[in-house]
């Protein structure tokens, strides 16, 4: 992750520290902000440098696992197919209409660990490799199931 990105997130977390407690800005917020993160410019539509300073603000003042859920599917819609593995296409469709019904934080990390399962390993910065054995348990946790460590 490049040194603004990752200044740029952290900005956000910090931010999210002065919402109020009951806002969902909990665990999956701030894991939808560290995946979309490590996603690479080049895995991601050209218009997403356009839309993702406003992603970034809905993001920090979600409130529900709806909200949170929603901003996945913009950050999944922005994501080239070159970027997942070929059997996000069948399996998207699905996907997308879990997500679009999703309204606990646990439902909405698992969509998000599913995505990030997909998702290939040149579409994400090379320091996530180091980040991600503890982003999967942090949402596994949210989830109510084990992660798997490996892609």
């Amino acid at each position: 992750m490049n040194p603004f990105r990752r200044g740029l997130v952290a900005a956000i977390l910090l931010l999210g520290l002065t919402l109020p407690a009951h806002a969902q800005r909990g665990p999956v917020a701030a894991a939808l902000l560290q995946y979309e993160a490590a996603v690479t410019w080049e895995a991601v539509t050209p218009d997403w440098r356009r839309i993702r300073p406003g992603w970034l603000q809905q993001v920090g003042s979600a409130s529900t696992a709806g909200q949170v859920s929603a901003l996945m599917m913009q950050l999944e819609a922005a994501i080239t197919w070159e970027a997942v593995q070929r059997s996000w296409r069948g399996r998207r469709a699905g996907w997308v209409a879990e997500a679009q019904s999703a309204r606990s934080p646990g439902e909405v990390a698992r969509l998000l660990l599913e995505l990030e399962a997909v998702t290939l390993w040149s579409a994400v910065d090379g320091s996530w490799r180091n980040t991600r054995p503890g982003w999967v348990a942090e949402l596994s946790a949210v989830a109510g199931r084990a992660g798997r460590s490996t892609k």
